[in-house]
């Protein structure tokens, strides 16, 4: 994994940037339609002449991805020397994976690598977040997290999807977040910071008309993932709540008096990266550079702990996990962490009053009715909270409950550039009311049953469903459990 010497990437940054770039190139074609990379062990060759590519990495967001990337394998391989940090190029990549070979025989089975599209901008934008997926890749023993089938479209930053799919594409998003919050490229700041802002002709995804539409229309929701993950409003609830799938797992407007609950939180990358974003920038004031990179590196290391705690990467809680080992770690800090914990989340890993006490807050403060915002008792029920939780970590898992799947075999999702249709999926331990209200024959009293069923305590099973959610059978027979 390791080799023996520096790429010199950029005059100012001689020694920062310890790892060695081997540019690779397809030797067959690759399938980059798709989530995922699914071709195993693909065979590249290294890349004869790549001086056309070296000056594409002199820019923040490798220099970034590079710092990150070292730290990552300095923790999973100490003493390991240079790093290794392989790039193929690749058209319509934008993906990272695990495991290749080359065409002379060597094999690199367990080597996290990007795939990129061959062209500048994708070492400005892309090459950053997929950094993100190699160093959790390496942490993990050169292992992705794999994801489960809990939604019928790929993941995207508002969504709810699986708990593995979120942590991995919640963290990679942070750094997104991290660059666009303190870039100073031009590209950054007119696209995160309303540098521009045109009007009349101009083309789709320039033009002030095409603003909110450009931005879905990108699938990934690129500005999305930094106002929206800065100000962590994918904590709350979405806005829209009717019958349509698409809309209730896509839009990024919000009802901002409904905290989403522990386990839709564990499904939500949006929450992730926000978790991990504003950790990392915590303070009074604006931390330094240095500042920053040392944070990423602590979590990194109890990223590390936390897969070498669990090395099966089952699907599962690994924010709560990251956060346990992080107090380890770093008992200094201890109290930094589960506040940062219980404050982006509101409290609802913790207390199953959360959600009301927030609500009722909120909507006080929409009336400026200060006397009924009740922030003495806010200060006191936090500062509980924090003691809690300090004096046991365990309490952070205890309103986690199971993945389970379910299908709506009625009910079809259609993404055009995708292709092809998909079965409705979701979790019944966080489908949203929207979803819900898709069910044929399902009544509005079913619906608050089935919540208030889960609120209480989350579904065991299957089983479990059946009997607390308060269904009818004829609601149940409509359900692929």
């Amino acid at each position: 994994m390791r080799g023996a010497w520096l790429w010199l990437l950029a005059p100012v940054a001689l020694a920062q940037e310890p790892v060695r770039v081997i540019f690779l190139e397809p030797v067959s074609t690759i399938n980059t339609s798709v989530a995922e990379i699914a071709e195993k062990n693909p065979v590249y060759r290294r890349v004869a002449d790549s001086s056309r590519f070296r000056p594409w990495l002199n820019n923040e967001s490798a220099a970034r991805a590079f710092r990150l990337y070292r730290d990552a394998c300095d923790i999973a391989h100490p003493d390991g020397g240079v790093a290794d940090y392989y790039v193929a190029l690749v058209k319509g990549g934008n993906h990272a994976s695990v495991g290749f070979r080359l065409d002379s025989g060597e094999e690199h089975l367990d080597q996290p690598y990007i795939l990129l599209h061959p062209e500048q901008s994708s070492f400005e934008t892309t090459l950053l977040h997929e950094t993100g997926h190699m160093a959790m890749e390496t942490l993990a023993g050169g292992r992705q997290l794999e994801g489960q089938a809990m939604a019928a479209i790929p993941h995207s930053t508002a969504a709810l999807t699986d708990r593995n799919t979120a942590f991995s594409e919640g963290y990679a998003i942070h750094l997104e977040t991290l660059q666009a919050h303190l870039g100073g490229d031009l590209y950054t700041r007119q696209r995160f910071h309303r540098g521009m802002v045109v009007f009349g002709d101009a083309p789709f995804q320039a033009a002030e008309y095409f603003h909110h539409s450009a931005d879905l229309a990108s699938y990934a929701q690129n500005v999305a993932r930094y106002g929206e993950v800065r100000e962590n409003n994918f904590s709350f609830e979405g806005a829209f709540q009717g019958p349509d799938y698409l809309r209730v797992q896509l839009e990024k407007a919000r009802d901002f008096a409904t905290v989403r609950d522990a386990n839709q939180l564990l499904q939500a990358e949006g929450y992730y990266a926000s978790f991990f974003f504003l950790f990392v920038m915590r303070g009074s004031t604006a931390p330094d550079e240095s500042t920053i990179e040392t944070r990423e590196r602590e979590v990194l290391r109890a990223m590390h702990a936390a897969f070498t705690a669990n090395p099966k990467l089952e699907a599962g809680p690994w924010l709560l996990r990251v956060v346990a080992e992080y107090t380890k770690l770093f008992r200094e800090e201890k109290a930094a962490i589960i506040d940062a914990l219980n404050d982006t989340s509101h409290g609802v890993f913790v207390d199953p009053a959360a959600a009301a006490l927030w609500r009722e807050h909120y909507l006080a403060a929409l009336r400026l009715d200060r006397a009924k915002m009740n922030l003495d008792g806010l200060v006191a029920v936090r500062k509980r909270w924090r003691e809690q939780t300090m004096g046991d970590a365990a309490v952070l898992f205890s309103r986690v409950g199971p993945e389970i799947g379910c299908e709506l075999p009625t009910a079809k999702v259609r993404i055009a550039a995708f292709g092809g249709e998909e079965p409705v999926h979701f979790d019944i331990n966080t489908v949203q009311r929207g979803i819900m209200r898709m069910i044929p024959g399902i009544t509005e009293p079913e619906i608050e049953s089935w919540i208030a069923a889960r609120n209480t305590k989350a579904f065991a099973s299957r089983e479990d469903f059946q009997a607390r959610a308060g269904l009818t059978s004829a609601t149940l027979k409509g359900l692929k459990l």
